[in-house]
Parts: C-alpha cells; structure tokens; sequence
C-alpha cells in the first residue's frame, strides 16, 4: 500500500505467504472456468457470508491433493488470475477443526492480487474464476501450500493438513474508464485549483487559497460521473494526487505512476476521510477531498506528511465492482 494508505492488519497472513513456495508457469487465465468441486468429505462449513464461519470437521479431514467445494455460488464478476480481489480468510487445522487464523478478527479483509508473488500459488489456482460472493471452502496438504518444510509457526507438518474458507467480497472492476467523464462543477473560488498535463493531475495551485486549512472534512466536486456508484465493501479503482496542505509536491501521485489503483473502500484499509466520501461517488466522477488531521493520519507522521498535518487529494474514480 502507499504512504498515505493505513497498512491492512492481516500480520499473520503476511508471514505465511512469505513461506509460500513459488511456481512458475499460467495461474489458469484471467477467464479460467471456476472448479465448483465436491463436498470436502468430513467438512462442514456453515455461518453467514462475510461473517467468520463455522468450520467442523468429522472426525477430521485428511486429503493428499487440493479439493475444492464453493459452499455458496456468488453471482458477481469472476476472479481473474493477476487481478485483485479482496476477501475474508479463515485458515483451520484438518486434524480437528482448530482455528489458526481468521481475517475477520483483524476488522480489515485481505486485498491481494491473483499472483504468485502476492498469494499462494494452490490457492489462487481454486479461486480464478470463482464469482463474486461466492465462499469457497479448500482442503489442502501443508506442503502444496508451503512447500515440503511445512509451516512450523503453526506447528503443522508438511503432509498435515490445513483448510481455507474464503469468502470473495470483490474483484477489481472490469469496467474502467481512462479519466473523468460527465458534468464539469465549477468549485468555490477559494479552493486549490487542479494543474493538469496530458490528462493527468500534476499539482495543486494555491494561489487562491487561504493560508490556513479548513478544520473540517471537505468534499469539493469537479466533475459529477454518470456511471454506477462505488459501494462500501468493494473494490474500487481510481487515480489520485494527495499533498500536504500549501504544498506544491506531492506526497503520492498515482498518476506519475501511470496505473490507477484499486483499493476497498468502507472497510478500515484506508484513512477515514476516503472510507467517508468516496462510496457513492459515481463512476468517471473527479473530486477533490481536504481532510484535516482528525480524518486522515492525526498526530501519527507518515512519509512526506508531518504529524497533524491537512491532506489535499484530487481523485478520479474509473471502475467501481457491482
């Protein structure tokens, strides 16, 4: 994540993927058909979508190779190998049923894209092309997700093995467009006023604005968007440009990046101030937010952003998932 973004707090699942093993080769194509699997014999999985789940097993599950059951077909847009998708994750041992981890308990879903750099490679091969909210139950052996050492932190042996209950709460949209499109707002004279070069946002113009920053969380429309909403809970992809308050340099800039990002959003992965406003904000819109320190880092410094300091950011919202 960038600097201004709060890091996910799914601690223990980064130490895990980083023992995944690596493979090499096609993760199973961005349009791969999903595996609808077979009952995982001795598993039961019960609870409600996007709560932690119930996982029992009977007496125990025991596998030599990775099954798959979708224990609830989504109906949304599909995994896609490379993409993002964010999800909840809860990780249990086959021998009993024991509870090893669960994102739920973090209060943030997992974001990962569908790469073998960012997510175990067995895993990813039985999520592409599974729908939007769907869960998805995996019974795997210890070694196809970690390779033959095992995962010792968890105290479980190479031929044990581990079950995943994921359920997929988005994907990175399909639909993106290149930069804002629909109804041009004239903003308040007052505010900072948006440079551009080549369709990208470069700077901030301060000229006009007041010395000191407002105390209040402000939304200033630029251009109103015509397109599906974004919704809390999903992915949603937009460019952005965010600079302390008077600064003529960014402290992050997706657009000098040239790639858009998709982030979630209403779900305690971003600073508030975004959790706040952009749910809602229609597809092609741009809006500029100024959020002042109780809505963005407060007291805490970050790279480029002093403690206490107001953040100015100009968005461009360019896909929205469902």
């Amino acid at each position: 994540m960038r600097s201004f973004v709060r890091r996910l707090l799914v601690l223990l699942l980064a130490s895990l993927m980083l023992l995944a093993t690596a493979a090499c080769g096609d993760n199973g194509g961005s349009q791969a058909k999903a595996d609808q699997g077979q009952n995982i014999k001795g598993l039961t999985v019960s609870g409600a979508f996007g709560q932690e789940p119930q996982v029992k097993v009977t007496p125990k599950v025991k596998v030599s190779k990775l099954e798959t059951q979708v224990v609830k077909a989504g109906t949304g847009n599909p995994v896609q190998a490379n993409k993002k998708v964010m999800f909840n994750i809860f990780l249990a041992k086959g021998a009993d049923g024991q509870k090893l981890y669960s994102s739920t308990d973090q209060g943030t879903p997992t974001q990962v894209r569908m790469t073998d750099n960012e997510f175990f490679p067995a895993i990813i091969k039985a999520l592409v092309g599974q729908k939007q909210g769907s869960r998805v139950a995996i019974a795997s052996t210890v070694k196809d997700v970690w390779g033959a050492a095992g995962a010792p932190q968890l105290k479980l042996k190479g031929n044990d093995t581990v079950i995943f209950v994921l359920d997929v709460l988005s994907v990175e949209p399909t639909d993106v467009v290149k930069g804002p499109q629909g109804k041009q707002v004239t903003p308040p004279a007052t505010a900072p006023a948006v440079k551009e070069a080549g369709g990208k946002v470069t700077g901030l113009d301060w000229s006009k604005a007041p010395a000191k920053p407002p105390t209040k969380l402000e939304v200033i429309p630029l251009v109103e968007g015509t397109g599906p909403a974004a919704k809390a809970g999903r992915l949603v992809t937009f460019n952005y440009y965010g600079a302390t308050w008077k600064s003529n340099k960014a402290f992050d800039s997706s657009y000098s990046r040239g790639q858009p990002e998709p982030f979630g959003v209403g779900v305690n992965g971003l600073i508030k101030a975004w959790d706040q406003v952009i749910p809602g904000l229609k597809r092609g819109s741009r809006v500029m937010i100024i959020a002042p320190p109780g809505e963005a880092y407060g007291a805490t410094a970050r790279p480029g952003i002093p403690a206490n300091s107001t953040l100015t950011f100009v968005i461009d919202v360019l896909g929205v998932d469902g």
